[in-house]
């Protein structure tokens, strides 16, 4: 699986804090799945929960969200484009530790699609696997016409009152 360690890259690079303290960062699978289609072909695609915690997190969670929205629009745009994935696949909960501290954690419901091609050759399984890109949703504009997934990331929440 390949999701978990590039949205803990993306995290990393969008918020400073977790890249100076990458110990307040943990992300793991939960309740996974392995779905095949039960056709000759042994490509399948990876169903999971991945939870991201963040702990000890003294800055707004706008700047944990506006970079994880943005990656998932970019790597798993059908959470968005879905009615009832859009209400159900990317939950959190918070623990307010004092007035100034919080844990956050983070469900996310994702897939992966790997192709796997090959064959026998003279008594050996020559098999290569590839994960596949998620497809983009029609008339969706692509999130990188927006922000630059690579680029320094400077979030400022504007308080209200």
């Amino acid at each position: 699986m390949k999701k978990p360690q590039l949205l803990r890259d993306h995290i990393t690079r969008a918020c400073p804090d977790l890249a100076t303290n990458p110990e307040k960062l943990t992300v793991f699978i939960e309740r996974g799945n392995i779905i095949h289609t039960g056709q000759p072909a042994l490509s399948f695609e990876y169903r999971y929960t991945l939870n991201v915690v963040v702990t000890d997190w003294t800055g707004s969670t706008d700047v944990l969200v506006v970079p994880v929205v943005a990656w998932l629009k970019r790597n798993q745009p059908d959470i968005f484009g879905n009615p009832e994935r859009r209400a159900k696949a990317f939950r959190f909960e918070v623990e307010i530790i004092d007035h100034a501290t919080s844990d956050i954690g983070f469900e996310i419901d994702l897939t992966e699609t790997v192709a796997v091609r090959g064959g026998t050759v003279d008594g050996i399984n020559r098999l290569t696997t590839r994960h596949i890109g998620e497809p983009s949703l029609a008339g969706a504009e692509p999130v990188e016409s927006m922000v630059d997934l690579a680029a320094e990331w400077r979030i400022h929440p504007l308080d209200e009152g």
